[in-house]
């Protein structure tokens, strides 16, 4: 008999005891918000065993085995999910569990593994929120996706791989943008770049300036541009190519989540 209890001792288990990975979701050592919630809902016999997927599947599963609550009818046992139907992968989406309507448990980023919240920010900030009833048991339409975005190792420099960098240094706004940057021949290719003359500088950059080891000045200039591709043992020339064989690896390296 599917039991609430049970789904909710699932998180509880290993509250503290787990990490937050995209990339090594199914380990006994790591899950995201989407694996988290599929294997509790399993343990709980409201899925059945080898179900699993992201936010996008459970977003499909509203009107069959989950049903759209409002925030004030929340209880024990609901759920909700972050982001819009469609575009929730990735970043763009989250999920957790309620131990009650103040309170709920989820696997995040921020935490780096399972934790309990009582704050509707920690849902977050950004995306709008959505809250479900379980309603059904057993089987569903369940496709194993994986809640990170796979990156096409095409080797430019676009608004998707600059995404996934800030994804992986969960910097604010995650919109795939590397604002305020100063335009020149060896950078004119980051074609996620936004240019501009005021020498701001991004955000994102200042966290892989500091992955790098070096200077952090949020522009991502040639001496940037050289530090990432030596760490990424390619040629140290100081220019991104329209198509470039660092942002290739950098890419591979976002997909394996490990720079």
């Amino acid at each position: 008999m599917p039991s609430i209890e049970n789904m909710i001792a699932w998180m509880q288990a290993r509250k503290g005891k787990v990490t937050y990975s995209m990339t090594s979701r199914m380990d006994p050592n790591s899950y995201d918000c989407s694996s988290s919630v599929f294997f509790s809902m399993i343990t709980g016999g409201f899925l059945s065993v080898g179900s699993m997927g992201n936010t996008e599947t459970l977003f499909g599963m509203s009107g069959t085995k989950l049903k759209e609550i409002s925030r004030g009818e929340v209880q024990r046992g609901d759920i909700f999910i972050s982001g819009t139907p469609g575009g929730s992968a990735g970043s763009d989406g989250h999920t957790g569990i309620f131990l009650s309507n103040g309170s709920f448990i989820h696997c995040s980023y921020t935490h780096n593994g399972i934790a309990v919240d009582t704050n509707d920010a920690y849902m977050s900030t950004r995306l709008p929120h959505h809250f479900y009833r379980i309603v059904g048991s057993g089987s569903a339409n369940t496709d194993s996706k994986p809640q990170m975005v796979t990156l096409n190792l095409d080797g430019q420099f676009g608004n998707a791989t600059a995404k996934r960098l800030q994804e992986y240094f969960d910097t604010a706004g995650k919109d795939g943008v590397i604002s305020h940057q100063y335009k020149q021949t060896f950078n004119q290719n980051i074609y996620a770049a936004q240019f501009d003359s005021s020498l701001t500088g991004s955000n994102v950059v200042k966290a892989l300036q500091r992955f790098l080891g070096i200077g952090q000045d949020g522009l991502f200039g040639q001496a940037t541009i050289k530090a990432l591709q030596k760490h990424l043992g390619k040629t140290q020339d100081g220019t991104i190519s329209p198509v470039s064989d660092s942002v290739r690896e950098l890419q591979r390296r976002l997909n394996a989540n490990k720079l």
